[in-house]
């Protein structure tokens, strides 16, 4: 889903005038971009601060959560479902969504810090699942023997002193996950990934060594910011 704005050409024109064409130029996104560019929607988005500094970094990211108020991505909210997305039918002035308007189908999901605190988890990640074909998510897997939960060595993300970690997986267990559904699966250290598609092991664990090492800066030079079409759409 992508907000259109089309920047006035030529030289010399005034700038008002311009400032007024970029904001009266949003178009539906369901009849411009949204065969052009992959849409990602975040599971368990909390405040809404990945999707937005996503979004800064020009990818088409959505915010979804069940429990937390979004607050950095408003705007940007996702409702699976729902012919609607959440909050933009009022960035829409002549054309709106229609109630018929299928939703359409992120390229990828992510989910982080979320699955260990699933109390349904195999019906929960069905359900991820079935919104995107492709899940990107973390947690720390159990080790090959049962931890322990007192002493010394007590595992320390049981997390006994919140108590909110609820679930928690094994490799195995991963894998049984992703061979029900036909997917192939990808993990390295404590993010893992469901995915349609065949990939080079190496090449993941390259993407996820780079993410910290400036590659969301190359993203935003490549694909351009959407901090500023955003804050235009958002006025309105």
């Amino acid at each position: 889903m992508v907000l259109e704005i089309r920047l006035a050409g030529g030289g010399g024109q005034n700038t008002t005038s311009q400032d007024s064409q970029n904001k009266h130029s949003l178009k539906n996104p369901h009849t411009t971009q949204t065969s052009k560019q992959k849409i990602l929607l975040d599971f368990g988005g909390g405040t809404g601060l990945l999707v937005r500094l996503l979004r800064d970094s020009g990818i088409e990211a959505f915010w979804e959560d069940k429990y937390c108020q979004n607050l950095f991505a408003r705007g940007f909210e996702w409702e699976s479902g729902n012919p609607r997305l959440r909050g933009l039918d009022s960035v829409f002035t002549q054309e709106k969504l229609s109630k018929q308007a299928k939703m359409p189908t992120p390229e990828l999901a992510t989910s982080f810090e979320v699955f260990e605190h699933l109390p349904n988890p195999l019906e929960e990640i069905e359900s991820m699942l079935s919104c995107a074909p492709n899940l990107l998510f973390s947690t720390e897997l159990l080790p090959s023997f049962i931890p322990k939960s007192s002493g010394q060595n007590a595992w320390w993300y049981y997390g006994f002193a919140h108590g909110q970690h609820i679930s928690f997986y094994s490799r195995e267990s991963l894998e049984f996950i992703a061979k029900k559904r036909g997917l192939y699966f990808y993990s390295y250290g404590d993010l893992h990934l469901f995915t349609t598609k065949k990939i080079n092991p190496l090449a993941f664990k390259l993407v996820i060594k780079l993410a910290g090492r400036g590659l969301f800066l190359w993203v935003k030079k490549r694909l351009g910011s959407k901090t500023m079409s955003d804050h235009l759409a958002l006025l309105g």
